[in-house]
């Protein structure tokens, strides 16, 4: 009853000993108690009642109960550190037991040989066990038997051999009411799903198995090791670490088993080497030898001594005694038949090569490269890297790609199976050794078109193919649902009092982790060829006019690789060390210049912009031609406002994860329809004012609640000025906002766009038109929805729409064929200027003449998250001005600000298609946290593989009121059919020339090629 109701045995077992049995029940019921503690609490505890157990046992004359207790203490001893002590009570207890009693014995003996690292000795006490318990109809431990039968196959990487125990006990666990035995089985095959490559199967068992033991109010110590070890293979090693230092905590703070803490040491060890730090992973590997030597685990100390070298050669230490004992642990681990046997010979290898060893690291390495050819990803991986180490110290360019590829490959294929990007993105730090040997090798051997494919082959990867779309999990949607009222309820604790609410913090936390884990669970699609970069399609693609700029660091030096007029030329620029410093201190200027009154500091950070340059571009600047340039840097450059670069400041300049990226998004279409939305969050200084003259700029009222279409005094749909167009020159000539147009409305400045004039007309015909709805369920407000304020609705699908100009209602959907016709004519007209963006000038002027007639203002009450993303949802156009907040340790709960809550990156995946071109006039936007071997994680990313081309967003606070602005002359720009780019630099050039206003343009970046 133990393990099937384990707090309830133990009150019972207590109320027995409360009524004075005889010494063979008290004998029972102190076992129990013993066997509660050894698992679940204080090991001291459990000694003292199972040695009491024992003895009365003895006075009650039963050989078979004293046996059975045997067993019982002699696992609570090992578990405590004392071995030898432990497996001489095996021997008593064998030798007491006979037939079935005696098979208990022996599988609780089998399990001992697993904690001590013994697998030959496990199986063969487990073999002999399993007969006799089948026999004797012993369904429970025979369950357990197969249970760790399949776990030391595990451990034996015997995969198969264990999937089959592992089946045949679950079935036997279906017959039984024995909980903790069956959340142990689920845990069990968390265990098999990851030694199979598995993970995201072996992140959802885990956790099932964590809820599992959670209703029993269990500790779940074990569940917290495997669950590591998951992590750790999915690229979350910080996180592997932190949880098992605070399980080790837990587990000293009840007096738990000696035998965990080691192995929780170990995990710990393993997850700071892996998350960089290699100093923890010293200290704590360094302690788990000494526990594991104590307690005469010789299997698992021969892992911490891996862990304790490897953690010495990451700080530096190589010398021949660790060659000579990365050695030595490789042939032992082999003698185990243990699965890191190949990482020991890396290593041991790696460390030779580092000391000049050539024949030792061929000998070493040559043992490393066996296991390419079978196994997990991550071991033949291991091979992989082998293999273009010896090709390299034999000096053989050809063989170290050859190698690279054939790892690269498989860590594709594994990497596809990963449904959360992520995992994906954090799961390619495992081929970042690869990707730096494959490019030092085409450096040397190839020349720059070479370098830039392998730059290319492991550069934003996360970005080749649309993430899983999240389950419609109503576990998931709910816990998002009661995240954002949490979050809601606490931001405005603080902004009520200051101060953060303890309880509601945690709360968000808790559901924070919920979320997140049930995103982690997703599988990805069935692996594919993928998109291989193409370097001549690159070159045709750019021409003659544009330039493409992609930097690539070998050995800590930023080389410049500058694509355009049909060739790659290579240029060599500063460190990147002192890139990232100077990045920084740039970032420091643009946080200060967002507030009036640091206009000093303003030469000071032009100053940095020009040595970022020299470090950045290096001779490469002078080389740039006179057209628009495309910046691709690695992901540890994310942060640099390039448009704050003398050489790039007055261009019409984009940045791209990578230029296969660029490639994609200038290859990808506008959705028909050219639905435009407008999003307003709350709290921000300026009311979000560029929203407001943006509406009424386009026809749509954006006021409070019960906003409705049309310019204001006029009815919906009355004609305005004959031939207006919204962008174009008004009467006389004037430009909305500008001198001699209409005033302009907060926030205006002189030569701006301003809010004064509301254009509602068609482009062609005067007339205010509505294209086609979306239909089916999922639209909120039904079809021709135009605006929506406050808690004000739309017309439902029976609604006509206003427009003939003779006062006739058109029906929902219907447009003018002058509409189409004018479409036409501007589609067919040539344009002069050359396709720098992906998007043919004349061609985004007829889409976004579309999006005028069909534009979506969400605000106030309005503007709330599943509102905002069924609006979202294949638009052509959004713009949302709102609070933004970058998550450093969570970049995918970075978030805006809306009605009810953050909007967060999460909500973003679950988009079919995110809009074609999204701006975001939120401070931040452009963070991003840089991840596996060159990722990024963070709203641009998770936007450009959902269908969005083009992303305008800022990557530092900025100031409220000089957003307005540059956001309506960035609008002035699309009006008149110019890319994003195009447009943003206009609108910087546009801007009042003060430090605020400069630096807020700098700060404003566009991503991608729309």
């Amino acid at each position: 009853m133990v393990f099937a109701a384990p707090n309830e045995a133990l009150t019972r077992a207590e109320g027995v000993l409360a009524a004075d049995p005889p010494p063979l029940h008290a004998s029972v019921a102190h076992q129990v108690i013993g066997i509660w503690q050894r698992d679940f609490g204080d090991t001291r505890l459990a000694l003292a009642h199972l040695r009491r157990a024992r003895d009365l046992a003895s006075r009650a004359d039963s050989p078979e109960r004293e046996a059975d207790v045997l067993a019982t203490l002699g696992v609570a001893l090992v578990h405590s550190g004392r071995t030898r002590e432990g497996l001489a009570a095996f021997e008593r207890g064998v030798a007491r037991g006979t037939g079935h009693t005696r098979a208990r014995v022996l599988f609780r003996r089998a399990y001992v040989w697993w904690v001590l690292g013994r697998h030959k000795e496990a199986l063969e006490d487990v073999r002999r066990a399993i007969p006799v318990l089948r026999q004797a109809d012993d369904v429970i431990w025979t369950a357990r038997a197969l249970t760790l039968r399949a776990t030391v196959h595990l451990a034996l990487g015997s995969v198969e051999r264990a999937d089959a125990d592992f089946t045949a006990a679950e079935r036997l666990w279906d017959t039984t009411g024995q909980e903790h035995d069956k959340a142990d089985a689920v845990e069990s095959r968390g265990l098999a799903a990851f030694r199979s490559g598995d993970v995201p199967a072996a992140l959802r068992l885990l956790d099932e198995a964590e809820e599992r033991y959670a209703k029993l109010g269990t500790p779940t110590f074990m569940l917290t090791i495997r669950r590591c070890e998951v992590l750790m293979a999915a690229g979350l090693a910080p996180e592997a670490l932190a949880e098992a230092d605070a399980a080790t905590a837990a587990l000293d703070g009840i007096g738990g088993q000696s035998t965990r803490r080691a192995e929780l040491l170990l995990v710990a060890a393993r997850a700071a080497r892996l998350a960089g730090e290699p100093r923890t992973s010293l200290a704590r590997a360094a302690l788990a030898v000494r526990l594991f030597a104590g307690q005469r685990r010789t299997w698992y100390e021969t892992h911490a001594r891996l862990v304790l070298i490897e953690a010495r050669a990451a700080t530096g230490r190589g010398s021949g005694r660790l060659v000579a004992d990365a050695a030595a642990v490789a042939e032992r681990l082999a003698a185990f038949g243990a699965p890191a046997a190949p990482e020991a010979s890396l290593l041991a290898g790696r460390i030779a090569l580092g000391l000049g060893w050539t024949a030792d690291a061929e000998r070493h390495l040559a043992v490393a490269a066996r296991s390419r050819h079978g196994g997990p990803p991550l071991a033949r991986m291991t091979g992989w890297a082998a293999q273009a180490l010896r090709a390299r110290a034999a000096g053989s360019a050809r063989g170290v790609l050859e190698a690279c590829r054939r790892g690269l490959d498989v860590l594709d294929d594994h990497r596809m199976t990963l449904g959360a990007s992520e995992l994906r993105a954090r799961a390619t730090a495992q081929g970042a050794e690869l990707a730096a040997l494959a490019q030092e090798a085409s450096l040397v051997s190839g020349g720059p078109r070479r370098l830039l494919v392998w730059s290319e082959r492991w550069r934003a990867t996360v970005l080749t193919a649309p993430p899983t779309r999240p389950p419609a999990d109503p576990a998931l949607l709910s816990g998002m649902t009661a995240f954002r009222e949490i979050a809601a309820r606490a931001e405005a604790a603080r902004t009520d009092g200051g101060r953060p609410v303890p309880a509601l913090e945690r709360e968000q936390r808790r559901l924070e982790r919920e979320i997140r884990s049930r995103t982690l669970h997703m599988r990805g699609g069935a692996p594919g060829d993928g998109d291989r970069f193409d370097v001549g399609r690159l070159l045709r693609r750019l021409g003659d006019g544009v330039r493409l700029v992609e930097l690539a660091v070998l050995d800590g030096r930023v080389h410049v690789l500058l694509c355009g007029q049909g060739r790659v030329r290579r240029f060599e620029a500063g460190l990147l060390a002192e890139a990232e410093r100077e990045a920084e201190h740039v970032q420091a200027g643009l946080r200060r210049l967002a507030h009036p009154g640091a206009e000093a500091r303003l030469p000071l950070v032009e100053a940095a912009g020009a040595r970022l340059q020299e470090l950045l571009l290096g001779p490469a600047a002078a080389h740039l031609g006179s057209g628009p340039v495309v910046v691709v840097p690695p992901g540890r450059l994310h942060r640099v406002p390039w448009a704050l670069l003398p050489a790039l400041r007055e261009r019409v300049l984009s940045v791209s994860p990578s230029a296969s990226s660029w490639l994609r998004a200038r290859d990808t279409a506008p959705p028909p329809g050219g639905r435009q939305v407008l999003v307003r969050g709350p709290g921000l200084a300026s009311g979000g004012a560029e929203v407001t003259e943006l509406a009424e700029r386009y026809g749509v009222r954006a006021g409070g609640a019960g906003g409705v279409p049309g310019a204001a005094g006029a009815a919906p749909g009355a004609p305005g000025p004959a031939g207006a167009v919204p962008g174009a020159p008004g009467p006389a000539g004037a430009v909305p906002g500008a001198p001699g147009g209409a005033s302009g409305g907060p926030g205006a400045v002189p030569g701006l766009p301003g809010a004064g004039r509301r254009c509602g007309e068609s482009e062609t015909d005067g007339r205010a038109v509505a294209g086609p709805q979306p239909t089916g369920t999922d639209r909120e407000a039904g079809p021709a929805t135009r605006a929506v304020g406050g808690s004000g609705e739309a017309p439902g699908p029976s609604d006509a729409v206003p427009g003939g100009s003779d006062g006739t209602r058109r029906p929902a959907g219907e447009r003018p064929g002058a509409t189409a016709d004018a479409h036409r004519r501007v589609e067919a007209e040539p344009d002069p200027r050359p396709d720098v963006a992906g998007v043919h000038p004349a061609r985004a002027a007829a889409s976004y003449a579309r999006d005028v007639s069909r534009t979506t203002v969400l605000e106030g009450d309005a503007a709330r998250v599943p509102r905002v993303l069924r609006e979202l949802d294949g638009a052509a156009s959004a713009h949302i001005a709102a609070h933004g907040t970058f998550r450093a340790d969570s970049p995918l709960f970075s978030s805006l600000r809306m009605a009810d809550g953050p909007l967060i990156v999460h909500d973003f995946e679950r988009l079919d298609r995110s809009p074609y071109r999204i701006i975001l006039s939120c401070c931040d936007t452009a963070r991003f946290a840089s991840v596996g071997a060159d990722e990024l994680l963070g709203l641009v990313t998770a936007l450009l593989p959902l269908g969005t081309a083009g992303v305008v967003a800022c990557s530092a606070p900025v100031n409220d009121e000089a957003v307005v602005p540059l956001m309506l002359a960035l609008h002035k720009g699309l009006d008149a059919g110019l890319s994003l780019a195009e447009a943003l630099r206009d609108a910087r050039a546009a801007l009042p020339d003060d430090a605020v206003h400069r630096a807020t343009g700098w700060a404003f970046s566009a991503f991608g090629a729309a």
